[in-house]
């Protein structure tokens, strides 16, 4: 069976999206990659559920601070230790990253005077 995971971020500020091949892509896999980074999840959940937001905020983290697109990105993961690579091969497929927008409007000044 597959299935298609849409995360959003930030009220549409940058998305995600995988489709994935629960045959290949088991939870046993997603358990697994949990695990090997001793990531903080919630044990409860969904394990391909709780994987799949750590590989949302990598693909988002990755797409806005290289400036790549969903092409990109994916070539990226193939380096990342731990995680599968996101081509499909594995039963996990990045179809589209969208990168983070970094807005002025959305900054907060404040100004405070140094004793002499």
């Amino acid at each position: 069976m597959k299935k298609q995971y849409n995360f959003d971020y930030a009220f549409c500020r940058a998305t995600v999206t995988f489709n994935i091949d629960t045959d290949v892509f088991t939870p046993e896999v997603a358990k697994a990659t949990l695990q090997f980074y001793t990531w903080d999840y919630d044990e409860e959940a969904d394990p391909v559920e709780e994987v799949l937001k750590k590989y949302a905020l990598q693909a988002i983290e990755t797409a806005t601070s290289e400036s790549l697109n969903t092409d990109g990105v994916k070539i990226i993961f193939e380096k990342f230790e731990g995680f599968c690579n996101v081509d499909g091969s594995n039963g996990i497929e990045l179809v589209h990253v969208e990168e983070y927008e970094f807005n002025e409007e959305d900054l907060t000044l404040k100004v405070e005077e140094l004793p002499a």
